[in-house]
């Protein structure tokens, strides 16, 4: 593996871990936040479901990319 490729997996894998955090800590202060029970259950969903979509996305790139055939001319 060359360097460039591992500077850049690390830095995707900080991106990522970053945006985890954030969804987290959005998640966190909007269940903790003194309201009604409606808005805060919709919230929760929405982004459940967006990290549902992502992690869907990012598997079935991962899935097609494996199956794809190196050509030879």
């Amino acid at each position: 593996m060359s360097d460039n490729m591992s500077v850049r997996n690390i830095g995707i894998g900080l991106i990522i871990l970053g945006f985890i955090m954030l969804v987290g800590y959005a998640f966190y202060e909007t269940l903790a936040s003194d309201g009604s029970l409606i808005p805060k259950l919709s919230i929760a969903a929405i982004l459940l479901g967006i990290i549902v979509i992502l992690l869907s996305l990012i598997k079935e790139k991962k899935a097609v990319k494996d199956k794809e055939i190196e050509r030879k001319y």
